[in-house]
């Protein structure tokens, strides 16, 4: 039956891409309301009672495009968990959100409380490659390899703010390919951390992978100790954690260091603004959010600021308004655009 229903209609029958830009991998919202009965109705045939204690949640479904899971155990827990991946299934913004209003009503009412941030090596370097250079600042004991196959290399537990470095072209079935995937998951237990899914679209995402680090060791002498220590661990991690304190200040010193391989937050968010660009209304609020809150706070002086979009062709109020809903509190200033270049 929901095969029938327009959105996956239109996901379906949109054309699939190779590499599909986009920046998560996994994205866990929540909602202190239950879905639609509408929803129910259409999918009652295929709900089925869970049996799993992990879950916290009477009621699940599983489907191609996204998990829920509603009425919960905890009185204090949200009533709704939907589990979505952007990434594997090539949704754009807009299709996030349409799934999310056909499920729960309205998006504007739902919060992030989980969300996989990535970027993708295609051939490059491999992930044990990676692993030697591969500096995660937040995480205090050395990455445990998966198996020891030299394959998945994981920093931190699951429960935390994890990093991941692993084939991707292993885990696909891709034989002969280089693939490599550099994942950060943030789960945010706390309701009062966990953004309104606007806020987290419309956001810059500065804290995407911070304090990961790649460092270009090659900017090492071969009789540097940290090159041997590389050599001896297998990932920069464990031989940074070996070093004395005076040694680690002066590998953060290094230009190795502070001039890393990559630049991983700027990739990442070049990423994100690529697939936010694949629906140009949200591209465009995220350009001008800063304009927006400016107006809200009722400040009178702007900065001046230039924002260069391609043309495109909406009527702002009733185009944005998707987006910010109809709260009075966001009511918008007349001249809120005046300071923007198309």
């Amino acid at each position: 039956m929901l095969d029938t229903v327009p959105i996956f209609q239109s996901i379906k029958s949109a054309k699939k891409v190779e590499h599909f830009n986009c920046p998560y991998d996994k994205l866990i919202v929540c909602s202190y309301k239950l879905p639609r009965q509408q929803f129910i109705d259409l999918i009652r045939p295929a709900r089925f009672e869970t049996d799993d204690d992990k879950s916290f949640y009477r009621y699940k479904l599983v489907h191609d495009l996204f998990s829920v899971y509603w009425m919960q155990m905890n009185p204090l827990a949200p009533k709704t968990s939907i589990m979505l991946n952007p990434w594997k299934h090539q949704l754009s913004p807009d299709d996030l959100l349409a799934l999310i209003d056909f499920i729960i009503g309205s998006h504007l009412e739902t919060h992030v409380a989980h969300n996989d941030d990535k970027l993708d090596w295609f051939q490059f370097m491999t992930s044990k490659d990676l692993a030697k250079r591969l500096y995660v600042g937040y995480q205090k004991k050395p990455p445990r390899d998966y198996h020891d196959l030299g394959q998945t290399y994981l920093y931190g537990k699951r429960s935390g703010q994890q990093a991941k470095n692993y084939d991707k072209a292993e885990e696909q079935g891709l034989d002969g390919e280089i693939w490599t995937r550099l994942e950060k998951s943030r789960k945010r237990r706390d309701k009062r951390s966990r953004p309104t899914l606007m806020q987290f679209l419309l956001d810059q995402r500065c804290d995407a992978l911070k304090n990961v680090v790649i460092v270009d060791i090659d900017k090492f002498s071969g009789r540097d100790k940290i090159m041997r220590r590389i050599n001896k661990y297998g990932t920069f991690q464990e031989a940074y954690m070996s070093l004395t304190e005076e040694e680690k200040r002066k590998i953060k010193r290094h230009e190795a260091f502070k001039s890393p391989l990559f630049d991983v937050v700027a990739m990442f968010k070049s990423e994100l603004d690529k697939w936010l660009s694949l629906s140009p209304n949200l591209h465009f609020m995220c350009k001008v959010f800063p304009v927006f809150k400016a107006s809200w706070g009722g400040r009178d002086k702007l900065q001046y600021r230039v924002v260069r979009l391609k043309p495109i062709h909406l009527n702002y109020t009733e185009a944005l308004s998707a987006y910010i809903g109809d709260n009075n509190r966001f009511s918008l200033r007349n001249d809120y655009l005046a300071e923007i270049s198309l």
